[in-house]
């Protein structure tokens, strides 16, 4: 038995390292036909050239995902192939300018493309819905700028309608239906979560010029992200999507610790100590919430982000006894979560 799934995994390797050789050499073929017909092309022949290499792209990983040895790899080209194509409308700017019959025929492609392949990427995995929600907002931004010729803010501010819209509608389907499989839903409010964070910058410093009032405004929108991720985790009855939830405050941890330090480094103007202990109680409180639900994602986060502050700060001080105790604490700090994790339960006993 131990023999046959040696062999399993050697298969496993194998068959990993062929794609990615096979990656490489159709890159390599690509890159080489690009370099000698590229120069010769027209700008509007460029555009077509990489929209049909994104829709071939995003057919060949279709055909290999629908093979069950093949299924991640098949959905990674289909990532790719919709990248590309994203690319593409970009691309077509050079050929055709702002309120012309083409930019706006490409345009209307942004808008076709991520309501076509949507119910495709919903039935695929949770990873596919992802990387969906993420670029169905790319695509609308393009197809406000290509199709419509909006200027940047308003652009922006229509993408913020429909995340806030869509966000609502989420939620909704959400909440209330936890213990009947909304694992689809769950993960496309997460991703458009993490979304309005970009949007939120945008927002602040490329339209309303907030400066400092950027930065607190990730801060209140990185705070409700946490919050959701608590009640959500509270209000699950699965372990295993609870396990799901929780693992996502991994990433708020990292995130709140660069949030809370930068604020305080820039927008208070507040001592390298001050903002240092700021980012260090981010870090420590991710810690403890993780050691208390046994999620070893939240845990090496956390303790990833403590390393992280303790070394930036001992740099920022230019001080080798500082950094050499920075580093002291740290291996403290380890020493003693190794020794919890073993002791402390849900319960925090």
């Amino acid at each position: 038995e131990a023999r046959s799934e040696h062999d399993a995994d050697t298969l496993r390797v194998g068959q990993l390292l062929t794609a990615v050789t096979g990656a490489v050499a159709l890159f390599l073929a690509g890159a080489l036909f690009v370099s000698q017909t590229w120069p010769s092309l027209s700008e509007s022949a460029r555009t077509t050239v990489l929209g049909v290499l994104s829709a071939a792209i995003w057919l060949l990983g279709r055909v290999l995902s629908s093979r069950e040895r093949w299924t991640r790899i098949g959905e990674v080209i289909q990532v790719a192939g919709m990248a590309l194509a994203a690319f593409a409308l970009v691309y077509s700017d050079n050929a055709w300018g702002e309120g012309s019959l083409g930019a706006r025929v490409v345009g209307a492609s942004a808008l076709v493309i991520p309501i076509v392949l949507g119910p495709l990427a919903w039935k695929s995995s949770v990873g596919m819905v992802a990387a969906h929600t993420a670029l169905s907002l790319v695509f609308a931004a393009l197809f406000l700028d290509r199709a419509l010729g909006l200027d940047f803010e308003a652009i922006v501010w229509v993408l913020d309608a429909l995340l806030v819209v869509a966000l609502g509608v989420l939620w909704l389907r959400v909440k209330d239906r936890w213990d009947r499989g909304v694992h689809r839903d769950l993960v496309a409010l997460t991703t458009g979560l993490y979304a309005g964070l970009v949007l939120v910058f945008f927002t602040g410093a490329g339209v309303l010029d907030w400066d400092e009032g950027t930065i607190w405004a990730i801060d209140v929108w990185w705070l409700g992200m946490v919050g959701l991720t608590m009640w959500g985790a509270a209000h699950t009855p699965g372990d295993a999507e609870r396990d799901v939830i929780e693992t996502h405050m991994a990433a708020c941890v990292l995130l709140g610790t660069f949030f809370i330090g930068f604020t305080g480094a820039e927008a208070l103007s507040v001592p390298a100590e001050a903002w240092a202990i700021g980012a260090a109680a981010v870090g420590a409180a991710g810690l403890f919430w993780g050691l208390r639900v046994r999620n070893i994602p939240t845990v090496g986060a956390s303790t990833l982000a403590l390393i992280g502050v303790l070394w930036v700060y001992a740099m920022d001080q230019a001080d080798a006894g500082v950094a050499a105790a920075a580093m002291a604490v740290t291996a403290i700090l380890l020493f003693w979560v190794a020794s919890r994790i073993r002791t402390v339960g849900p319960d925090g006993g």
